[in-house]
């Protein structure tokens, strides 16, 4: 007599392949109820999530992440099929260490797509500020610093442009043309002018 676990192991296989889970939610004509649990997981697993992953990015075993840590298999199971409230800082602090990777938390309402732009943007300025009195230090530091800040400014530029082709009917243009070489005076007259505006 077949019980209903041996009609489901004889179920045929569709042989669909799915690259996500909310795909293969929809293509299995998957519960809501079943999708907002699964959403819910998601959500409160965010930051177990980039542990597990950073792990894996070593080449880490959880056994060897234990022998690391001077815990158990067990130890690091329990810790990586948690949610992220019962994750400590300590953990997340031993995690980057052990991994040689760096984690930026960030706790609070989310930002949208403007906020974090200027976040980011405000970030930038922080660090540009300290390599610019990096410079002062000598020369070559000056030298190195005004390399950067050319590459940067050409990055940044062509990021803006290629984010600008996404635009509907391509509205945002970005154009730059060369009008000549600045002399070593004229750039430090910009940059006086520079440090006047501000």
């Amino acid at each position: 007599m077949n019980t209903e676990r041996d009609k489901k192991a004889q179920s045929p296989l569709t042989g669909r392949r799915y690259n996500s889970v909310d795909e293969f939610m929809a293509g299995e004509s998957i519960s809501p109820g079943v999708r907002d649990a699964v959403s819910q997981l998601d959500r409160d697993t965010v930051v177990v999530e980039h542990l597990v992953q950073a792990r894996r990015d070593a080449g880490l075993t959880q056994q060897q992440m234990a022998e690391k840590l001077h815990k158990s298999q067990g130890a690091i199971s329990k810790l990586e099929s948690s949610n992220d409230n019962e994750i400590t800082l300590e953990e997340i602090s031993e995690y980057a260490g052990t991994t040689n990777q760096n984690f930026s938390l960030m706790i609070g309402k989310p930002m949208n797509h403007i906020e974090m732009v200027k976040y980011h943007a405000y970030g930038i300025k922080h660090h540009l500020s300290a390599l610019a009195k990096e410079a002062h230090r000598n020369e070559e530091a000056e030298q190195a610093v005004q390399a950067f800040f050319g590459e940067a400014f050409f990055n940044i530029l062509a990021i803006l442009g290629k984010c600008s082709q996404e635009m509907p009917n391509n509205s945002v243009q970005v154009r730059m043309s060369k009008v000549g070489h600045m002399t070593q005076s004229q750039t430090h007259q910009i940059s006086q002018s520079r440090a006047t505006m501000a």
